[in-house]
């Protein structure tokens, strides 16, 4: 084994879920419990008391986060974004987190999400959401991304 030789001048980005700063943050916790697959990083509504659905155009709960802290189920334990119903989710609704974006984004940009998969999309600031889309009082705040990958956004209430 060779002596180490490069020492990195900044740490690792992070994981699609982490809160990104440690500046205070509003959390919830809730029982998921969608139609279509709660995936970490994707926004929520609150569909009762308790229980929050991914998407949805009701209360809003905020985006799932805490990678780390969900345990595998099965006999499959690849690692995964994605989450059975019934599991108990912390959602954040103001904070900065790190998601996954489908496209390019700039600073500025605000994050709409999809109402019935609850996946992200960023527009230009003032844009309305296209049909099927809603606002989630979010935007790109940190770091311009180039294209489809992980992002740090700043959520608000």
């Amino acid at each position: 084994m060779a002596f180490q030789s490069q020492i990195s001048t900044s740490k690792s980005f992070g994981v699609v879920g982490d809160v990104f700063t440690d500046e205070p943050i509003r959390a919830e916790s809730f029982i998921l419990n969608s139609t279509s697959p709660n995936v970490i990083g994707y926004f929520y509504t609150v569909s009762s008391e308790g229980v929050a659905t991914v998407g949805g155009t009701g209360v809003i709960a905020g985006f799932l986060v805490n990678s780390k802290q969900y345990a595998l189920i099965g006999s499959d334990l690849s690692a995964t974004l994605t989450l059975p119903n019934n599991t108990q989710g912390s959602i954040v609704k103001m904070g900065t987190l790190i998601v996954n974006l489908p496209a390019a984004a700039a600073i500025g940009d605000e994050v709409q999400y999809n109402t019935t998969t609850g996946a992200l999309v960023t527009v230009a600031p003032g844009t309305a959401p296209a049909t099927g889309y809603a606002v989630c009082n979010a935007v790109v705040s940190r770091y311009t991304v180039a294209g489809a990958g992980p992002a740090v956004i700043t959520v608000t209430n």
